[in-house]
């Protein structure tokens, strides 16, 4: 069945009805395939990110009843709050990494193979996708050490700015924030270029990703929009049940109601981990979406701005019948 349909080439001029129906199709085409890895890979680092999100949701609960009490926290509740903050910041961001490496070696593989993802092996995967998660790791860092180098910049400014003006630096903090966000949309591309394209550097892909999201801004807004409202419903959705048994623990633990309670059980704690499972996987569900939908958005920008697709097909040539 998988074969009876045409491949989807990544770099193709598109319209935007046809981003949208490339991004399902590969979903479509693929969804067995995924789901089974995602299942295998992603399902165990749901259960350590719940684990570490639930802890947060805890200390930050303990954080509000003191403050709520008028009371202060101990030195080193704070210290454990923090770190638990921390690490629950990384291992979100180490998760993400884990699942863009995941989906792009998936869409790498999908391009070479004859077989597209029909019948593929750990064994084939595996390579690709450390290949994909060290460039991951490259790209997370660069962008890190970019994110301070802006943010000390933005400081900078707003400070030089008050010290002439205070009229002149609320305008400026209006006009950075839209040049911010601005510049937010652009930055999608960075890591289809960089993970699609495996000779290209880190700071090329940086360069070629911004140039190619300013030149295609619109288009990328809008699928970006449009993919946007889907993934909210699908978040909202598996977020529900953790959301009402953690708003409910809150309500009674503020109230000063719950010592030796339901909501102070074992069983309501297992109750709040495992649906902060389901959180979890709805929310990398959604990234799945938006990560083929920013790639097919990537292929068409390559395609329209640099002529990637006709490079392509040329080099290709002599695959095709010379008529």
């Amino acid at each position: 069945m998988q074969q009876q349909t045409p491949k989807i080439e990544i770099y193709r001029t598109r319209t935007f009805t046809d981003k949208l129906g490339d991004t399902f199709n590969f979903l479509r085409e693929n969804w067995r395939t995924i789901l089974k890895y995602f299942i295998y890979i992603m399902l165990p680092v749901s259960m350590v990110m719940a684990f570490f999100a639930n802890h947060f949701w805890n200390g930050y609960i303990s954080l509000i009843t003191t403050i709520s009490s008028a009371g202060s926290m101990a030195n080193e509740e704070l210290i454990t709050f923090g770190l638990s903050s921390l690490a629950t910041l990384v291992v979100g961001i180490l998760s993400y990494m884990i699942l863009a490496a995941l989906l792009f070696a998936m869409i790498r593989l999908y391009t070479v193979r004859q077989e597209r993802l029909a019948n593929l092996t750990m064994d084939e995967l595996k390579p690709e996708l450390w290949f994909c998660f060290k460039r991951c790791v490259i790209m997370t860092l660069v962008g890190v050490v970019i994110a301070i180098a802006i943010l000390v910049l933005f400081a900078l400014v707003m400070v030089l700015l008050f010290s002439l003006n205070e009229v002149l630096a609320l305008l400026g903090v209006v006009l950075l924030y839209a040049l911010m966000l601005a510049i937010m949309l652009p930055m999608t591309m960075v890591p289809p270029v960089y993970l699609m394209e495996g000779q290209t550097g880190v700071f090329e892909a940086y360069m070629k990703g911004i140039r190619l999201g300013f030149a295609t801004w619109g288009g990328i807004f809008a699928i970006t929009f449009v993919i946007s409202f889907i993934t909210f419903v699908i978040q909202s959705f598996t977020m529900m049940p953790w959301y009402i048994l953690s708003m409910v623990k809150m309500v009674f633990t503020v109230s000063d109601k719950q010592d030796g309670s339901f909501f102070n059980s074992f069983l309501y704690d297992a109750l709040q981990y495992i649906t902060c499972i389901l959180t979890c996987l709805g929310y990398y569900v959604s990234c799945i979406l938006t990560i083929v939908g920013t790639t097919i958005q990537y292929g068409h920008a390559s395609d329209k701005i640099d002529g990637v697709g006709v490079a392509k097909n040329i080099e290709r040539f002599d695959e095709f019948d010379n008529f």
